[in-house]
């Protein structure tokens, strides 16, 4: 089939906008961000990724609710402290960042909510995610305005600069490199559904 999503987003027979499934797997940024009180904000965003290596920037997109609805607690924080962390979900902690989406007044903590504990950063005022096995400490850059969607939410995209990495020592191979199965990365399909690296392959580049 062939359709125009500016048409219809979910044209017959599909009953599901089809994007998430076809542009995945999508790594989770578990983003920690502070209110102006010093309140913890812990959230995951699967429209998340890195954009630059040199200098190091990440981003993630805190979507409103659909309908119109409130901007997320995240995008107030880092308008408020322009500074969060992006902690790496390991598939052992799949279920507590799943705990994390769960909406709770503004204000009350994710992470603790979710039995977790918060690790100081070096470099930013928000903790990373403590039982996570490596994070990146994030200054914002930009909050770039997207366009509205059909049903009036708003959406933004969240760039930071990396201006700290942790990384568990224990992952970090005698060759240099990160241990991509033992890190096991989670990341989201379509719809309900995640993954988390388990497998490898090496494929270099023709040149």
């Amino acid at each position: 089939m062939h359709y125009d999503p500016r048409i219809d987003l979910k044209p017959s027979p599909l009953k599901y906008n089809p994007l998430n499934a076809l542009v995945a797997p999508r790594p989770i940024g578990w983003i920690t961000t502070l209110d102006g009180r010093g309140r913890i904000n812990l959230a995951p965003f699967s429209y998340f990724n890195a954009f630059s290596s040199d200098p190091p920037i990440v981003g993630f997109a805190p979507n409103a609710q659909p309908g119109g609805g409130n901007e997320k607690d995240t995008l107030r924080n880092v308008r408020e402290v322009p500074e969060f962390t992006a902690s790496i979900v390991s598939a052992d902690l799949a279920k507590p960042m799943n705990e994390t989406s769960r909406g709770l007044p503004y204000g009350e903590s994710e992470l603790d909510a979710a039995g977790l504990t918060a690790a100081a950063s070096r470099n930013v005022r928000p903790p990373r995610v403590g039982e996570a096995r490596a994070a990146l400490e994030c200054r914002v850059f930009d909050v770039i305005a997207l366009p509205a969607g059909r049903d009036g939410r708003s959406s933004h995209l969240v760039l930071g600069e990396v201006i700290g990495v942790y990384i568990d020592d224990t992952l970090i191979l005698a060759n240099g490199r990160v241990d991509s199965l033992a890190l096991a990365q989670v990341a989201r399909l379509g719809y309900n559904d995640y993954t988390n690296v388990a497998a490898l392959y090496e494929m270099r580049r023709p040149d």
